[in-house]
């Protein structure tokens, strides 16, 4: 009889330790399944705050493909390069590349908000080229920052390119190849027309209306500005900037047809111009003379800002003609005035003689201090046989009407 209670306090026992290791395991098993909940949402958190509608690597990131239900890797982003997204439509963590079939992981990314840039390129006209790069190329923005590799190589059309690059669009933006990374180019059949030839004008004073105060012949009304601007409109005009033009002189680029420069002189009264630019949508280059404005005065995203010397813009200071100082003053004093307006113009590279007047002495002078491109008056359009460091512009008098303008367009 005791033997028996023994055994079944044994039973007991065993029964009871059973249900309290099977609990044991139940709990576990719950507190593990909250703690994957837990973990589940707050990396659906983490991809809700690495997600924007544009992004930006915070390190040189891995670049995916996806295949199947897996994510195989195909390349590499460097540090800092935005790109824009697709929709956030799933908790993989996975976010897809607008208008790509290539993801980021979205540890490797965070918002930005960064202002996207014009795409000017957009306007150019593309080489009659295909390249094909190399697998395993690297590609570079405009100013050599490092973008991307793939294993794969890729085939584009040529927008741009110089002695050592090629340069197309991608992930929605200009990148350029070196052009030993490219495997083949071959010739393709052009599609648009391209200008041949890039007129140039050249405005001074505008004078809104009601102000009569200047009855110099490089004073504009508002009429007249509003009568030209709306023309170029009209007729489809891109307004080009001095890097452009450059790049156009050097067969670097293709620029559709129609395609002008607008350039204003001096600065007096040039924010005059900004309302009317923005309201036509057109660019201009103003030539500023920086000692006599603040060039804060100026901005607009429609507005580049280029020399016109810092204060070497004097009558009668050298012999001859309205007496341009850079023509005859010493090569110190110069240097100093052209690197002083430089400085102030974030490093611009155009410049455009005071009165239109230079000598061979000026051209020397302009080159040692860092310029690629000058701009004189004339009365011819500029091709790529123009020297870019005489760069002819019609000069636009207060009687200047659309049919100037009708006439340079019909070339």
């Amino acid at each position: 009889m005791k033997k028996g209670w023994i055994l079944f306090l044994v039973g007991i026992a065993f029964v009871s330790s059973g249900l309290f290791l099977l609990y044991q395991d139940e709990e576990a098993l719950k507190q593990e399944k909250r703690r994957q909940e837990v973990a589940l949402e707050e990396k659906r958190q983490a991809i809700k705050e690495s997600y924007g509608f544009k992004v930006k690597t915070i390190k040189e990131s891995s670049l995916y493909q996806k295949e199947g239900e897996e994510y195989q890797k195909i390349g590499t982003v460097g540090e800092g390069v935005s790109f824009s997204l697709e929709d956030l439509v799933d908790d993989s963590g996975y976010f897809q590349i607008k208008d790509t079939p290539y993801y980021f992981y979205y540890e490797e990314v965070r918002p930005s908000e960064e202002i996207e840039e014009e795409k000017r390129y957009l306007n150019y006209i593309p080489f009659s080229l295909l390249l094909k790069t190399k697998k395993g190329a690297s590609y570079y923005q405009e100013d050599g920052t490092f973008l991307f590799t793939l294993l794969s190589g890729i085939k584009a059309r040529v927008i741009e390119q110089d002695d050592d690059f090629y340069f197309f669009s991608y992930f929605d933006r200009l990148v350029k190849v070196a052009k030993n990374e490219v495997e083949e180019v071959e010739e393709v059949e052009g599609e648009d027309p391209i200008a041949l030839s890039i007129p140039v004008l050249n405005y001074h004073f505008i004078y809104l209306d009601g102000d009569t105060s200047c009855q110099e012949s490089i004073c504009h009304s508002e009429e007249q500005i509003r009568s030209h601007f709306s023309y170029l409109k009209d007729i489809g005009a891109f307004t080009i900037t001095t890097k452009e033009l450059e790049k156009f002189i050097k067969g670097q680029i293709q620029l559709p047809q129609p395609s002008v420069l607008i350039t204003i002189d001096d600065g007096a009264r040039a924010e005059n111009f900004l309302p009317f630019l923005e309201e036509y949508g057109l660019h201009a280059t103003l030539f500023l003379v920086t000692s006599w404005y603040p060039k804060d005065m100026f901005a607009s995203p429609y507005l580049e800002l280029a020399s016109h010397t810092h204060n070497l813009h004097t009558v009668g200071v050298c012999p001859g003609g309205q007496g341009s100082e850079i023509r005859c003053l010493g090569e110190e004093e110069i240097q100093e005035d052209l690197k002083l307006s430089r400085e102030t113009l974030e490093n611009t590279t155009a410049f455009c003689y005071p009165f239109y007047e230079y000598n061979d002495y000026a051209i020397a002078q302009v080159k040692k201090a860092g310029f690629t491109i000058g701009f004189i008056g004339g009365s011819s359009n500029v091709t790529t046989s123009t020297n870019p460091y005489l760069i002819p512009r019609y000069p636009i008098q207060s009687t200047t009407g659309i049919s100037f303008l009708e006439n340079l367009f019909k070339e």
